[in-house]
């Protein structure tokens, strides 16, 4: 049982060490990384144009406005699931119009099936993932590399490498132990107002937290790329392919 238990802490220990030696790892990161961008086109794409199809629709101008709309929501869809194969290593399966119907026919298809829609639906969301990787890209994972590489800088001259606050941090650990009918009580109180990295040790002590801060972040990016593996192949499942890159 105990050399279960160790080879599993192993394992995981491993694991989550390994997780910068992966090249899946990076092409997670690209991923997520173009999802701001992408996310925030697809956006403004999907507000205007369905807008405009749907106000304009009384004066039928709006109705091939928004079908056109819809055909460029799909080509972008097979673009999102070529791009989630290539980097995601993601199959999602699309469907082909049938070859002998009719331009009317496949118009009528494409703006009645659940796949199109779920398809407008899944490109301004995208934008939502971009944000996400924002915050722990800077939060996160830049907060890491930065203090990893605190050792080759710390000591530059007119550079204050450490912690400032506007107000003092303040601590109050307690301990209370009753003992018959007595409450025996402690108190401590720790004060931190700024604290500076000076020496080497200090700055070894924080490359190594950064270190560790550093694999927190790319193990939630993992975690992110993971979720958006699951939402892509849910929401773009079935639609149709109108750029055949799916066939």
């Amino acid at each position: 049982m105990v050399a279960m238990a160790s080879a599993r802490v192993r394992e995981y220990a491993g694991a989550f060490l390994a997780v910068p030696v992966r090249q899946q790892t990076y092409l997670n990161l690209l991923y997520l990384s173009l999802s701001l961008p992408l996310g925030f086109a697809y956006l403004l794409f999907v507000a205007l144009g369905v807008g405009l199809g749907v106000g304009l629709a009384v004066v039928l101008v709006g109705v091939p406005l928004l079908l056109g709309v819809l055909v460029v929501a799909l080509g972008l869809g097979s673009l999102e699931r070529a791009l989630a194969a290539f980097l995601l290593d993601l199959d999602v399966e699309a469907r082909a119009f049938d070859a002998d119907a009719s331009i009317t026919e496949r118009a009528v298809a494409l703006a009645t099936d659940v796949g199109t829609w779920k398809t407008v639906v899944y490109l301004p969301t995208k934008f939502a993932l971009g944000l996400a990787t924002l915050v722990v890209g800077t939060g996160v994972i830049a907060t890491g590399v930065s203090m990893l590489l605190v050792p080759l800088y710390y000591h530059e001259p007119g550079l204050y490498v450490g912690v400032v606050s506007d107000r003092p941090v303040e601590l109050h650990p307690t301990l209370y132990v009753a003992w018959d009918t007595l409450l025996v009580g402690f108190e401590a109180v720790w004060t931190l107002g700024a604290w500076r990295v000076s020496t080497l040790a200090e700055a070894v002590v924080v490359a190594a937290l950064g270190a560790l801060l550093l694999l927190a972040g790319l193990h939630i990016t993992n975690a992110l790329a993971r979720v958006s593996k699951w939402y892509t192949a849910f929401m773009l499942a079935d639609a149709y392919d109108v750029l055949g890159v799916g066939r």
